[in-house]
């Protein structure tokens, strides 16, 4: 028996439903309040650490640290406690993905931007407290959907944290110590030297990398050959690495990854507005435009802007034409000339110039633009060509693949057959599936395919993620395999750690809504038991079957149907998982 596994005991006032991850300091497991069911993560340390009184302090350290830091985007410590001997630490537990599951990337630069700087927010918040994170990597940024799209990162694993100023006796490790993960780790960390927070602005210049090129920058076949680029080579562009990447993100990374501390960002803040300000679009280059009046021998030629949907103001020191005087445009904009009418409809003066902190000159409106004016002004001023390049029309071979794979996704109203899995299914192997179905079809999104092929690759995507979002969690599974009467399926999510709980709480709600005869189901049951306690095991089977066809979520029914078809195949039953 794995002395490890704590499934079932009770610290404090919780008990262990299953294990959520192992690393090198301890275990991390789902656990349940015994009266309220709440649920949380319980880290433990490791037993065979016990003994190392710095490897115990380091481990209460983090507790430490984590009441310092309070903040939405680093995860919340609830308590710290001790079971014969063994600390463990009581903390929000979090339904997501790790940042690793995203970091083979590249990603969109937005979405990565994004994700950085709530990073950024967390190292913040963690260095106004004096605290150094040191570990800084995928592994350590948990990501939870939100209900309107997008993710709240959650900063993980203040292990190894070092706070600036502890107190006599408490410093968590020694000097000269390395620790940290090599491919994430500051020049300064690399050779052992004093350490402030710029070390994980470079940890995250070295996440953003990766991110949006899919790699880290240094790699080698052993550590000391990372530690050593760390510290010898220049850090590499990523929009060299991968065209898709802005070269003024790239230029972002590369100062948060500069060797000496002092040439980086100085604070986490200063680098959340550089990534952000690097993603917005420069401002359009002033317009010229030739203005013909009525008369006039030669047209003004003028500098301007746009003004609105339908408008300019260009600028001018002189005496403008009249309000609602119409004159003759020539706009020379990014992508070519183009000609058009427009009417005065104000001026502003250098009095009112100086008074609003702009230049003089009068705004015009442009007269009667039809639709196809208005696109080919949009065109021409975003730099694009006179006329709408053509789409590439895709080949007889490239339709005809794209649409033997989306064949594979049809699936109907069954999630299990849009994932293509079987219908008891590991939760595991439905999230990796999905990853594989989302890596097949995105890259479809960029192919030159028809309208209506385009059209099912996006609702088979988002089959994808409805087959995901409703299979990959517990609760939302048992309930959909409650309307498919999934008897497989509900046994599944019974034995990777259901609470006896939350599957009442599904049967409540699916109950609710079915409005069956309940009564009939504890027939169907009573019925069952009286036939298996003569000996008539298929009838009372058949029994069982009908009392779930009803209530597919009683579980004593459920227990006696697992048992019996067990008994029946001769083979073992299967485990019962947390459903005790």
């Amino acid at each position: 028996m794995d002395p490890e596994d704590l499934t079932g005991q009770q610290f404090g006032s919780f008990r262990m439903v299953r294990e959520l991850g192992r690393g090198g300091m301890g275990t991390v497991w789902l656990a349940e309040h015994v009266l309220i069911q709440k649920r949380v993560a319980v880290k433990v340390l490791h037993a065979h650490l016990l003994r190392d009184r710095r490897l115990v302090t380091r481990f209460l350290s983090e507790a430490r640290t984590l009441t310092l830091i309070q903040h939405p985007n680093v995860v919340s410590l609830f308590d710290l406690n001790m079971r014969e001997g063994r600390p463990y630490l009581v903390m929000e537990y979090l339904e997501g993905q790790s940042l690793a599951s995203l970091a083979q990337g590249p990603l969109a630069p937005a979405l990565a931007v994004e994700l950085l700087s709530q990073v950024c927010d967390a190292l913040g918040a963690a260095h106004a407290h004096g605290v150094v994170h040191r570990d800084l990597k995928p592994a350590n940024v948990f990501l939870v959907p939100q209900e309107k799209g997008g993710y709240r990162v959650k900063l993980l694993d203040f292990g190894i944290a070092k706070l600036l100023s502890y107190p006599a006796g408490m410093m968590p490790t020694q000097s000269g110590t390395l620790l940290g993960t090599p491919e994430f780790m500051a020049p300064e960390q690399c050779s052992g030297a004093p350490v402030d927070g710029r070390a994980d602005l470079y940890a995250a210049g070295v996440l953003g990398y990766q991110l949006l090129t899919g790699q880290v920058p240094f790699t080698g076949s052993h550590p000391a050959e990372v530690l050593l680029a760390h510290l010898m080579k220049p850090p590499p562009l990523a929009h060299a690495h991968h065209p898709g990447v802005p070269e003024a993100l790239s230029r972002v990374l590369v100062r948060a990854m500069a060797k000496k501390p002092e040439e980086r960002f100085a604070t986490a803040e200063a680098l959340r507005q550089a990534l952000q300000e690097a993603l917005r679009p420069a401002p359009p280059p002033p317009l010229t435009v030739h203005v013909r009046r009525k008369g006039a021998s030669a047209p003004l030629v003028l500098r301007g802007e746009r003004a609105g949907r339908l408008g300019l103001f260009l600028y001018m020191e002189g005496a403008p034409p009249p309000v609602l005087e119409d004159v003759a445009l020539r706009l020379q904009l990014p992508g070519g000339e183009l000609s058009c009418t427009g009417q005065v409809v104000r001026h502003v003066s250098a009095e009112q110039a100086r008074a609003w902190h702009m230049a003089p000159g009068f705004g015009l409106e442009l007269r009667d633009p039809s639709p196809d004016f208005l696109h080919t002004f949009e065109r021409l001023l975003a730099g694009g060509p006179p006329a709408p390049a053509a789409p590439p029309a895709a080949s007889a071979q490239e339709e005809a693949r794209a649409e033997a794979l989306l064949r594979n996704f049809r699936g109907g109203t069954d999630l299990y057959a849009v994932l293509g899995v079987s219908k008891d299914a590991p939760t595991d192997a439905i999230r990796r599936r999905a990853r594989e179905a989302r890596a097949v079809l995105e890259p479809l999104r960029e192919r030159p395919l028809s309208p209506a092929l385009h059209q099912r690759l996006e609702a088979a995507l988002a089959r994808v993620g409805e087959a995901l979002h409703t299979l990959g969690h517990l609760e939302r599974r048992v309930e959909h395999d409650a309307q498919l009467r999934n008897l497989e399926g509900l046994l599944r999510c019974l034995a990777e750690g259901l609470t006896v709980t939350a599957l009442e709480q599904c049967r409540t709600r699916f109950l609710s809504r079915q409005r069956v005869p309940q009564g009939r189901a504890t027939l169907y049951l009573a019925t069952g038991l009286a036939f298996a306690a003569q000996g008539e095991l298929r009838q009372a089977l058949e029994a069982y079957e009908q009392a779930l066809r009803i209530d597919p979520l009683h579980l004593e029914a459920l227990k006696r149907w697992r048992m019996l078809r067990a008994q029946l195949r001769g083979t073992p039953a299967p485990s019962e998982g947390a459903a005790r």
